[in-house]
């Protein structure tokens, strides 16, 4: 209790004190902080959090008027007179059981627990989480308002009029029977169970994932809401009666035939299936997907409309002339040698692998546009791509002077020497294992900068990257005064001897596997990754008992200190941090700690 007390006046968390009790008068987030027992007959008036700390035992007379989440911590039993009035989160402790006439007011998660059976009467008004769980009998009496998940269980029946107002997923479970007058008002998946049959008239509310079922005949006048999976299915045959509102995954099944008169109002994904023919009037209002089929003898005299088209590894050569695509079209891996002319899309052009040689002029993607491993030597003068562009290990040797782009920009392992000044980068550029040896002038990257494995040997002043700059194993030995990053800076690896002035790394600064000795005092960052034992100006120490290394060192003035490669503050500021991280005993034990590197660092650098 006092240690309790303690650590509730150095957070500074109100509470109060009543009758044999103590009442948290706001949530309490314990989570990580190395507690081991809390006292009994506590009040949480809001939420309680003790994800991985090291507790055992739930307190007796424990009320949280908010959530309660305990997961990744060693509990293994319900305590008495439990009372939280929100959700509980119990995945990967060591509960085994619960309560009968257990009434939990959210969510209950019961995931990778030892839990084998639910307690009599169970009411849970949110979700209930078995997934991966020892769990393997239902009761017949228990009400679950929301979605119920027993993946990966070892049940093996369910009970008969079971109605789920959410989610149903017995994915990969014994369950080799659905039960009499199931209903699922959400999605139902039944991946990789043994279920051979679903009952006629079947209605299900969302998506209804059959993959990798033994079943083999879809019923009667089956509606599914969603989406319907059919991966890896002994089905041989679309029933005409099937209503389908979204799409349709028939990928690796032994479909062969689909109706007429098919209509699909998002993906219809018929890849690496032995369909031979499609459909007469076959519309697909999204993705008609048909990688790895016999493509050219499906589109020739189709009448096939679709907003994008998937023909990846096929052997098509040509694109038909009868088929119109606005989105996206995807033809990675095709021997597809020509584009049509003038072609415009809203979305992506995927060419990976295609043995393309040029690109139509005025070429415009409204997506992303993926040129890698391509033979395009050249790209159109005006090309336009509004998201990112992919050229890695194209045969391209030039960009184009009026390049629009408006996402990334990968260029790693191709033959590009130079790149234009002024050019703007509204995501990633990445210069890995290119022969670029000098960057241009006022070049902006939006995200972040790759020039690892490059020939750089100095980055330019005007240079100005929002993101992360990677220069690991870079041929860079010297960085420009005043670089300021609001990313990360990743220099190992490299030649570099010093750090420059004025150095500002919002994020993480890494220098492993460097030649850096010296942290410099005009140097800032917000996390630093180091051979601690090869900085000459610092002095460091190591706390056994949770394996974490804090270090002083001379920054802005004044010592600082560095714990487990985060950049605390100062002496006193440190002092907070630890009094919020650890209780009193580890706090007092690391304050100690600090105060004697700061003194030896004092002395050690001749600080007054």
């Amino acid at each position: 209790m006092e240690q309790f007390i303690t650590y509730l006046n150095t957070q500074q968390i109100k509470y109060s004190i009543g009758d044999n009790s103590i009442t948290i008068l706001e949530s309490l987030n314990l989570a990580e902080v190395r507690i081991k027992h809390l006292p009994d007959n506590l009040i949480i008036n809001g939420d309680l959090n003790l994800r991985l700390t090291t507790i055992k035992k739930l307190p007796d007379n424990l009320t949280v008027n908010g959530d309660l989440c305990a997961r990744a911590t060693k509990i293994k039993a319900w305590p008495k007179n439990l009372n939280v009035k929100g959700s509980i989160d119990l995945l990967r402790t060591r509960i085994a059981s619960l309560p009968d006439n257990l009434t939990v007011n959210g969510d209950l998660n019961l995931e990778q627990t030892p839990v084998k059976s639910l307690p009599a009467n169970l009411k849970v008004k949110g979700n209930l989480a078995l997934r991966g769980s020892h769990f393997c009998n239902i009761p017949e009496r228990f009400d679950v308002a929301g979605s119920l998940n027993l993946s990966d269980t070892k049940i093996d029946r369910l009970p008969d009029n079971l109605n789920i107002q959410g989610d149903l997923n017995i994915a990969r479970t014994r369950i080799k029977k659905l039960p009499e007058n199931l209903s699922v008002s959400g999605n139902l998946n039944l991946c990789g169970t043994k279920v051979k049959k679903l009952p006629d008239n079947f209605d299900i509310m969302g998506d209804l994932d059959l993959s990798d079922t033994r079943i083999k005949k879809l019923p009667g006048n089956l509606k599914v809401g969603g989406k319907l999976d059919l991966y890896g299915t002994r089905i041989k045959k679309i029933p005409n009666d099937l209503t389908v509102k979204k799409g349709i995954s028939l990928c690796g099944s032994k479909i062969k035939n689909l109706p007429d008169n098919l209509t699909i109002n998002h993906c219809l994904d018929l890849g690496f299936t032995k369909i031979k023919k499609l459909p007469d009037n076959l519309i697909v209002n999204g993705y008609l997907r048909l990688h790895g089929t016999e493509v050219k003898k499906l589109l020739k005299h189709s009448n096939v409309q679709c907003s994008s088209l998937g023909l990846g590894i096929t052997k098509i050569k040509q694109l038909p002339a009868n088929i119109e695509v606005k989105n996206s079209l995807y033809l990675s891996y095709t021997k597809i040698k020509q584009l049509p002319d003038n072609l415009g899309l809203k979305g992506d052009l995927t060419l990976r692998y295609v043995p393309i040689k040029k690109l139509p002029d005025n070429l415009t993607i409204g997506g992303d546009l993926d040129l890698s491993c391509t033979r395009i030597e050249t790209l159109p003068e005006n090309l336009k791509v509004a998201g990112n562009l992919n050229l890695s290990s194209s045969k391209l040797k030039k960009l184009p002077k009026n390049l629009h782009i408006g996402g990334d920009l990968d260029l790693h392992n191709t033959k590009i020497k130079k790149i234009q000044d002024n050019l703007n980068v509204n995501g990633t550029l990445d210069l890995y294992r290119t022969k670029i040896k000098k960057l241009p002038k006022n070049l902006f990257v939006k995200n972040e900068l790759f020039l690892s494995n490059t020939r750089v040997k100095t980055l330019p002043s005007d240079l100005k990257v929002e993101g992360d700059l990677w220069l690991s194993s870079s041929s860079i030995k010297k960085l420009p005064d005043n670089l300021k990053l609001n990313g990360d800076l990743y220099l190992q690896d490299t030649n570099i001897k010093q750090l420059p002035k004025n150095l500002f790394v919002k994020r993480q600064l890494s220098i492993t596997n460097t030649k850096i000795s010296v942290l410099p005092e005009d140097l800032m960052f917000g996390s630093i990754e180091l051979d601690i034992k090869k900085i000459k100006n610092i002095v460091y120490k190591k706390c056994h008992s949770i394996k974490a290394f804090i270090f002083t060192v001379y920054l802005q003035g004044e010592i600082k200190l560095v714990y487990d490669g985060s950049l605390i503050g100062n002496l006193e500021e440190f002092e907070q941090f630890t009094d919020k991280l650890f209780l009193k005993a580890e706090a007092d034990e690391f304050k100690q700690m600090a105060r004697d590197c700061a003194a030896q660092l004092k002395q050690k650098l001749s600080l007054e």
